[in-house]
């Protein structure tokens, strides 16, 4: 199997009880794999009898039971109650690979790492302001981890891995990531698809207008999903900053949604002032999100969903780094990593 990792794959360690946003802490589900069930359920004594309480079964899938804290296992001290007594062999495969993103495509595969965790969003800013590609090493190999795809066309993906290819150098080349180049693309492409035509090239495309977000649609997206009262115990950081967004622009909105879109506006130019390299970082995220989701419409063929859903994220992305500098007079990389963590977290859960 050929096997692509992104530059920053091998520098990731976790850095376990220092991490701003554990990942244990998390409202996720954590599911446990067959041989681990195994494990636990021929577990002797006390101990035995715990990791059987503190699983339950739901349909297909057996997970822990999250507490108001989260896992059940996430001792006081920060640490994976788990993994201190009796190593790594006994966690659950998703906790050992976390925040690894392992796409197995069939024909080749990809590893990257998820946003969600606040020292891999450490290593992207430190590459993306130090102007470092975020380039692939092939490698050949076997994999254990499942086929993530019920599509054989190789010509498609091969189209895809292309197309890609070519956002990015769009994006090299000064284009910004809300260009609406980006999204006419996309419709052309799905359309493509649709006729069965060949795909148009993202580098014939060029625009000088872009999306643009308004506080309507940053309402329509927290309210439907994104908030929800439990973040106060479950993600502190990201239900302060949704509580400060609604009072200071999500209740004006519903009043005055012109006054409010100002307001919007001003909070992201005062964030600009602050942090000159912004435009590139989010040029950069995007740019990433195309690595990392890009190729999940090679499952559906939606070019313009996941392309607007990028666009998206990363304008609220940059809402909430605005929300948290909005009373400092400065910003560092490790706190912009750790906003970033816990928003991605959080979207991570939403349908697209």
């Amino acid at each position: 199997m050929e096997i692509k990792r992104i530059s920053i794959f091998n520098e990731f360690k976790c850095i376990g009880k220092d991490c701003q946003a554990n990942c244990c802490r998390n409202i996720w589900k954590i599911p446990i794999d067959p041989e681990m069930c195994t494990k636990y359920r021929n577990e002797k004594g006390i101990w035995g009898l715990l990791l059987r309480c503190s699983t339950v079964k739901r349909r297909d899938m057996t997970t822990f039971r999250n507490t108001f804290r989260g896992c059940p296992f996430w001792g006081t001290d920060h640490l994976c109650r788990i993994q201190k007594k009796h190593g790594v062999s006994y966690m659950p495969m998703v906790c050992i690979q976390f925040p690894r993103q392992l796409y197995n495509l069939e024909f080749f595969c990809e590893e990257t790492l998820y946003l969600t965790c606040p020292e891999s969003s450490r290593l992207f800013l430190t590459s993306a302001v130090g102007d470092r590609p975020f380039a692939f090493t092939v490698t050949e190999g076997n994999v254990s981890y499942k086929v993530n795809t019920t599509n054989d066309d190789r010509k498609f993906l091969d189209d895809l891995l292309k197309a890609r290819d070519e956002l990015i150098t769009m994006l090299e080349s000064g284009i910004s990531y809300d260009s609406m180049a980006i999204l006419q693309y996309g419709k052309d492409a799905q359309n493509a698809c649709l006729n069965n035509t060949p795909l148009p090239s993202p580098l014939d495309y060029e625009s000088q207008e872009h999306y643009q977000m308004t506080c309507e649609k940053i309402d329509n997206w927290i309210f439907n999903g994104f908030y929800h009262p439990k973040l106060r115990t479950k993600s502190p950081l990201l239900y302060r900053l949704c509580r400060k967004y609604i009072r200071e622009l999500g209740r004006q909105g519903k009043r005055n949604s012109v006054a409010a879109n100002q307001k919007l506006s001003a909070l992201q130019e005062s964030l600009d002032k602050k942090m000159p390299d912004l435009e590139k970082i989010l040029n950069r995220y995007y740019e990433y999100y195309l690595l990392t989701s890009f190729l999940d419409i090679f499952e559906d063929y939606s070019f313009s969903k996941h392309l607007l859903y990028g666009i998206v994220k990363t304008h609220l992305l940059r809402l909430f780094i605005a929300l948290y500098a909005e009373d400092r007079e400065r910003i560092n990389l490790q706190e912009i990593a750790t906003v970033m963590a816990v928003f991605e977290q959080r979207s991570s859960r939403i349908s697209q």
